[in-house]
């Protein structure tokens, strides 16, 4: 009975202190992370590190200067990054990636070589300090095991081959377009070892034709076109609720357009 009453204290108490962060006072302090406030809590940003982490694949973007690694479990492949977001004092990662055994927080590895399609599966243990006042049941250490999926056709990326619908700048009107992938020699959906590879845009920019973009990278759900004549074109998918959008501009046009739609299922 006693944690019962005890339990009912602190939620009242918690349940009075979010009630005067919403006073209009301009005086009232709200502030979890300030030691000086009546809501204060130590550990309102203090996440206990875990061992999940991120595994991207690469985009190439000259016009940021860099290259955008974009997290997925579909992949391209090639270049692919793994990642932990927990960095610090203290904190040891450890990584089996095949027969590998690395130790950094981050890791790169190259998959060009590795037979498609693949179920790739990487482990990391992950041991950091004990923050006894937040985690006081932590132990320290963490381990998880992730697989990611390698492709062996373009059009298994969710940027290739699907339909999608949407407009240009808020215009009533939408209209389809989608993005093929081509072996340049035959003509058939080409795969990620195909040597001559080309992207074509069908319908793109609701020109009621199809044209070759210039050099592109895909991955599951980015899409881009480097090419001076087609500048900050990028095609971002949401996986979550398969909207997509599109920024691009024209060398020869100052309007910068901007496409939003959806994917529309198969």
């Amino acid at each position: 009975m006693k944690e019962i009453l005890k339990i009912s204290f602190l939620l009242l108490l918690v349940t009075a202190l979010a009630v005067s962060c919403q006073d209009d006072d301009e005086n009232t302090c709200c502030d979890p992370t300030n030691p000086e406030c009546p809501n204060y809590d130590p550990c309102w940003d203090n996440e206990e590190p875990n061992a999940s982490f991120f595994t991207e694949d690469r985009l190439i973007w000259p016009e940021f200067g860099e290259y955008l690694w974009i997290n997925d479990s579909i992949l391209m492949g090639g270049q692919v990054r793994f990642r932990s977001p927990f960095e610090g004092p203290g904190v040891s990662h450890v990584w089996y990636v095949g027969a590998e055994t690395l130790t950094t927080p981050t890791v790169e590895r190259n998959f060009s070589q590795v037979p498609r399609p693949s179920f790739i599966t990487v482990s990391h243990v992950i041991t950091y300090p004990i923050d006894s006042l937040c985690y006081p049941e932590a132990t320290g250490r963490d381990s998880v095991a992730q697989t990611f999926y390698l492709i062996d056709f373009m059009s298994e990326l969710l940027t290739v081959e699907s339909t999608f619908r949407g407009v240009i700048n808020n215009e009533t009107d939408s209209f389809d377009f989608k993005i093929r992938c081509l072996d340049f020699l035959t003509g058939e959906p080409a795969q990620t070892t195909t040597s001559a590879l080309e992207y074509y845009g069908i319908n793109f920019h609701n020109n009621h034709d199809s044209i070759q973009f210039p050099p592109s990278t895909a991955t599951n759900t980015h899409f881009s076109i480097y090419d001076p004549d087609l500048r900050g074109a990028l095609l971002v998918i949401d996986p979550e609720d398969m909207s997509v959008e599109m920024n691009y501009k024209f060398f020869f046009d100052p309007t910068e357009y901007t496409f939003k739609g959806r994917v529309l299922p198969e």
